[in-house]
């Protein structure tokens, strides 16, 4: 084995994550987990040199065991995939990489249903909307719902959740006021027609609409960035950087 491959995959992982550059900070927080939660406790001192095919295999065998669930198991397999790809391709630290189980890197995922296009807009219509009203807890333990102006409902529930239950019945029949945020409205219709995720959808700026052509361009993404959950904007990937509008797309197909 030469000398270079005794370097210990632990240390040489945690070094590749360091000097990848263009990972966005949730990716380097991802990558930096899976080697400390499920690479480094079983492979991490081992050197580069001695790691083979039939190791990593008992090691894949080791997580099921363990509990730890397929996606989690992929992913890990395929981060120290490329980890020691760079050994063999850049560094010339090995001759071949072992990571070479069938299927390993693989998520078997169950398709999720999808709404259709009715559906779609009939969500984006009733979200966001609230029936307007409040609720008075009598001395007896009821609850009295007021609603329209302080207007008191006929009878009293026995509780607030029941309350709360004959408030929504009331708006869906029209007999109690709602406030509607559109917010969330276009939030569902951009999430949906221009397939946009929830950081590109919560960084958009007025700035970022133009009506003609009707292109949404956007300049910054929101990630979370460390185990507090603190979010710090990024730059969205190039390819994701304009999207048209759905009505422009099919414009351009014609």
């Amino acid at each position: 084995m030469p000398e270079r491959a005794k370097v210990k995959l632990g240390a040489y992982a945690e070094l590749w994550i360091e000097q990848r550059q263009t990972l966005r900070p949730r990716t380097r927080e991802l990558y930096a987990w899976l080697l400390r939660k499920h690479i480094a406790p079983h492979l991490g001192g081992v050197d580069l040199g001695k790691l083979s095919t039939p190791m990593i295999r008992e090691w894949l065998t080791r997580l099921a065991n363990a509990g730890v669930g397929a996606t989690s198991r992929a992913k890990a397999y395929r981060l120290l995939r490329a980890v020691l790809m760079t050994a063999v391709v850049e560094d010339k630290l090995l001759s071949r990489n072992p990571c070479q189980v069938r299927g390993a890197g693989t998520e078997h995922a169950e398709e999720r249903p999808t709404l259709t296009v009715a559906q779609v807009f009939e969500l984006a219509e009733r979200g966001g909307v609230r029936p307007v009203g409040n609720f008075l807890k009598l001395d007896s333990g009821d609850y009295r719902l007021r609603y329209r102006v302080m207007r008191r409902a006929p009878r009293t529930v026995a509780t607030r959740a029941e309350a709360e239950r004959v408030l929504w019945k009331m708006a869906e029949d029209g007999h109690a006021d709602v406030i509607r945020d559109e917010r969330l409205r276009a939030f569902i219709l951009l999430a949906t027609f221009a397939s946009l995720r929830w950081g590109e959808i919560t960084a958009l700026r007025r700035c970022d609409i133009a009506i003609s052509p009707r292109v949404l361009s956007g300049s910054v993404t929101p990630t979370s960035n460390g185990p507090t959950v603190r979010c710090c904007l990024g730059r969205p990937s190039l390819r994701r950087g304009f999207v048209p509008s759905p009505s422009r797309r099919r414009s351009s197909r014609t």
